[in-house]
C-alpha cells in the first residue's frame, strides 16, 4: 500500500497504478484536511523560502543548507504557528 495525501502531484497516473499492482500493492489517499489549520505548513514554507535563496552545487551542500534551514526555525515560530492555528493559546 501507497498511502499519499491529496496534493494533485500525487494523483496517479495508469502507469503509477500499473506499477503498483505489479507488486501487488495499492494506492491509498489520505483524508483531505485543511493546510491552513496546520501547523507543518508554515514550517515547510520557512524551511523551503530559505533554501530557495542557497545555491546548492552538491549533496554534501544540500544537507548543509537543510541543517542550517532546520536550524534557522525557531521556538517563537513554533509557537506562533500552533497559536495561529489554534492548537494552543498560552505562551507557556
Amino acid at each position: 500500500m501507497l498511502v499519499v495525501d491529496n496534493s494533485s502531484t500525487h494523483k496517479a497516473t495508469e502507469e503509477v497504478n500499473t506499477a503498483l499492482e505489479a507488486v501487488g500493492a495499492r494506492l491509498m489517499f489520505l483524508p483531505p484536511y485543511s493546510p491552513d489549520f496546520s501547523p507543518i505548513e508554515p514550517f515547510w514554507s520557512k524551511v523551503k523560502n530559505i533554501l530557495d535563496t542557497v545555491g546548492v552545487q552538491t549533496y554534501q551542500a544540500l544537507k548543509e543548507a537543510i541543517k542550517s534551514a532546520y536550524s534557522q526555525v525557531t521556538l517563537k515560530d513554533i509557537r506562533n504557528w500552533f497559536t495561529k492555528d489554534c492548537y494552543c493559546t498560552s505562551s507557556a
